[in-house]
């Protein structure tokens, strides 16, 4: 077995099923890898109709969060590297060759990050959808800072068996604490662009503002230790960012009244992480997963 997909879902069998229908159609072989889907609600069974690919299982994992069910994969798997996605990710045909070419002509890398390729949901790009584009998920700049999202992270396993698997008590950045402790051991990372994933963007100022939730709850807790300076709400977001602006008024893709309405996409962000800080610390509100 040359490689092993572990893809964590959570109500989301249609998008699952699409993710699943893009792995039976890779140029390697199916013999070659194998597919774990973990469901993170066993209570929400597997719906009737739902194909599974020859190479693929159906596990189970209750704890709450992506991070807990990846581990359940981690566990399970029996390739040497480990191919990290999520079920709402359409993978290109060559996106495990791809990724075995990539493990094999840097031996010595532990880590690497696919390309995750935005696509709109509709004919044009929405405000919302530009900025996840240019502010929001941009794998190759993770990488060039030492890390990768799991939408698409691909680890060997003795990485793994060295640092340990993801930190399964976050509902959400896993991916960059486990990164971190992967950069901080001295592990490089690579850029792997023909690995590639496509994702659709981020439709609604609802999902982003889900998402920022998320993000901010786990920098909370990472940042736990730092007492009662974590309770200090990051005021400073109040002020909008005009380097911020500067970047998108630059950017030859973007007019200027796109332009404008993406940085006005985050600013929105940047007050919800204050609103977030004061919820979770002060409040003593639970952690959002959705």
């Amino acid at each position: 077995m040359d490689a092993s997909v572990i893809i964590p879902t959570y109500h989301s069998w249609g998008q699952a099923q699409a993710c699943l229908d893009c792995l039976a159609t890779q140029t390697l072989a199916l013999d070659r890898f194998e597919v774990l889907l973990v469901n993170n609600d066993p209570l929400d069974p597997i719906p009737a109709g739902f194909r599974l690919p020859p190479n693929a299982r159906v596990l189970e994992e209750a704890k709450p969060g992506s991070y807990a069910a990846r581990n359940r994969g981690i566990a399970e798997a029996t390739a040497n590297l480990l191919f990290f996605t999520d079920s709402d990710c359409l993978p290109v045909p060559d996106y495990l060759a791809a990724g075995l070419r990539a493990a094999q002509l840097n031996p010595e890398v532990n880590r690497f990050g696919g390309d995750v390729v935005l696509t709109p949901n509709g004919a044009d790009w929405t405000n919302t959808e530009l900025y996840d584009r240019y502010l929001g998920l941009e794998q190759q700049k993770w990488v060039e800072r030492g890390r990768a999202v799991t939408a698409n992270l691909i680890v060997r396993r003795s990485l793994i068996d060295r640092i340990g698997p993801f930190k399964d008590t976050v509902l959400s950045g896993g991916d960059m604490e486990w990164n971190d402790r992967a950069k901080a051991a001295g592990e490089p990372i690579v850029f792997a662009a023909e690995a590639a994933v496509r994702h659709s963007a981020r439709g609604s100022l609802r999902e982003h503002i889900a998402k920022a939730r998320r993000i901010e709850g786990a920098r909370l807790r990472r940042n736990s230790g730092r007492g009662w300076v974590n309770y200090i709400p990051p005021i400073q977001k109040l002020i909008p960012s005009f380097k911020t602006l500067g970047k998108l008024l630059r950017n030859p893709d973007l007019g200027a009244g796109q332009a404008f309405s993406v940085w006005g996409v985050h600013y929105v962000i940047r007050v919800v992480k204050i609103t977030e800080t004061v919820r979770l610390l002060w409040f003593r509100q639970p952690d959002q997963r959705t």
